[in-house]
């Protein structure tokens, strides 16, 4: 159909509309505004209201569409890129070497509660579900809640961390869902591996992409931090790693620039339009009509196990950093979200037939319940710290 894009536009800006109305009362009642954004995309879902006003209509407004999908990626890596270039090289400093720890047990723990606790193989996609923390839920809370230093740092970096771990688990259940019986070889080369391209790219990016920048003129300004995101992205998804990753260290490297100032406000305008549409579309995809018991059930396990064990994984790394109980409670609590990486993982999960409606239906609650009630919790115990 011709006009289907202009749909698709209208339907974009629509929610995005709205998204900022409900955002708007969010926060005159201090409520996390990315609660407000999936609530938005839950009740104009085409499994929700959406289906009433396309009837109405009388035309597929309200649709899961790969225009819809496309920006909903884009938000997200923008959102992580935006919070690399926020924080850059110092924020890695202050976390040390807690915060990397923090990262690997907080993804760890919950991880291998779950493989003992649940089904096999189910437990295998449902453990690395539960594993990574979503840094564009985590970056999205700190600015709106205005958390900055060591606790932003430990937060932001450690968020990030944790999704390269989760990287790793998901390869090695993969192996095991395939029927190929990874030897302790095969894991340590993968892991390895990955270890090191990361590094290299790191290492790669911190030294050169600030330097192409500083010698760039004022009239690319508006296009070279956008090249440096999506080559950098392009390039290490095709080696298996999530867009995640490379989001955040080209905003890293580039926050090193002496034009970091210029990047950020380039960066903060597009926000301005696009920064919901992710959370948006998290609650845009959930099929409130397939919802059964066991799917319920399902998720409110993922959702306990998510929880506590996250902040179990965190909290000991966090209050060695910090030496502050209230200050480690708060940076475990903000770890909590999960989002994009568990989606990701639950649709592979369906993919490799190994969940089925029900078990894909859990891990969408799980993500849902952990962004709102980790944001909400954080929003409150954020008051007490400051």
């Amino acid at each position: 159909m011709e006009s289907g894009y202009l749909l698709a536009l209208l339907e974009i800006f629509i929610l995005i509309f709205v998204a900022e109305i409900v955002r708007s009362y969010m926060g005159r009642y201090g409520l996390p505004l990315i609660v407000g954004e999936i609530i938005t995309g839950i009740v104009l879902s085409p499994y929700g209201f959406g289906e009433v006003f396309n009837e109405i209509l009388n035309m597929p407004l309200f649709t899961i569409n790969d225009y819809l999908l496309f920006l909903a990626e884009f938000s997200m890596i923008l959102l992580i890129y935006s919070s690399g270039l926020e924080h850059g090289m110092s924020t890695l400093k202050s976390s040390g070497i807690y915060g990397i720890l923090g990262a690997v047990f907080g993804a760890l723990v919950p991880f291998l509660v779950s493989l003992a606790l649940l089904p096999y193989p189910q437990s295998l996609i449902l453990a690395v579900s539960v594993g990574a923390t979503s840094i564009t839920a985590v970056s999205s809370i700190l600015k709106e809640r205005n958390v900055e230093g060591s606790i932003s740092n430990f937060i932001t970096v450690a968020s990030a961390v944790d999704d390269v771990v989760d990287l790793l688990l998901l390869t090695v259940a993969l192996s095991l869902i395939s029927g190929e019986k990874p030897s302790f070889l095969s894991v340590a080369k993968t892991i390895v591996f990955y270890i090191v391209i990361g590094v290299l790219a790191f290492a790669l990016a911190v030294v050169i992409l600030p330097r192409l920048a500083d010698r760039i003129g004022e009239n690319y300004v508006e296009e070279f931090p956008f090249i440096s995101l999506f080559g950098l992205v392009f390039i290490l998804t095709a080696v298996g790693f999530s867009p995640i990753v490379p989001a955040f260290l080209a905003g890293i490297a580039l926050a090193e620039s002496k034009k970091r100032e210029e990047f950020l406000r380039i960066s903060e305008s597009l926000l301005a339009i696009f920064g919901s549409l992710f959370f948006v579309t998290v609650g845009y995809q959930l099929n409130i009509q397939n919802i059964t018991f066991n799917g319920m059930i399902l998720g409110l396990e993922l959702f306990v196990i998510a929880m506590v064990f996250k902040i179990v994984g965190v909290l000991p790394f966090a209050y060695l950093q910090t030496k502050s109980q209230r200050s480690a409670l708060l940076i475990s609590v903000g770890m909590t979200p999960r989002g994009e990486t568990g989606i990701v993982v639950g649709s592979l999960g369906l993919a490799y037939n190994v969940l089925n409606t029900d078990g894909y239906f859990a891990v969408i609650l799980m993500t849902l319940f952990t962004t709102i009630f980790g944001a909400s919790l954080f929003s409150y115990l954020s008051k007490e710290v400051k």
